[in-house]
């Protein structure tokens, strides 16, 4: 658990700088900020949904939502 926590820390990291450049058009700005809750959402459902099972959330559930969420995340436009 705590590699995950640590892993996702990272992600945020990666997008909190994406998320600096200034030639993103708003909407794509505002797609990108519901990913990124959406994102959130599912990790803290899929931990949740993990201690109810009696378990910790493996690395493959994590990477299987990291992986989703980079399909959806794009920065901008060329």
């Amino acid at each position: 658990m705590i590699q995950i926590d640590h892993d996702f820390q990272n992600e945020k990291k990666i997008i909190q700088v994406m998320a600096n450049f200034t030639n993103i058009k708003p909407e794509i700005k505002r797609h990108n900020e519901n990913v990124i809750s959406l994102f959130e959402n599912q990790l803290k459902n899929a931990i949740w949904q993990s201690h109810v099972r009696g378990k910790s959330l493996s690395h493959n559930e994590y990477y299987s939502l990291v992986k989703d969420f980079w399909k959806r995340y794009y920065i901008y436009e060329v």
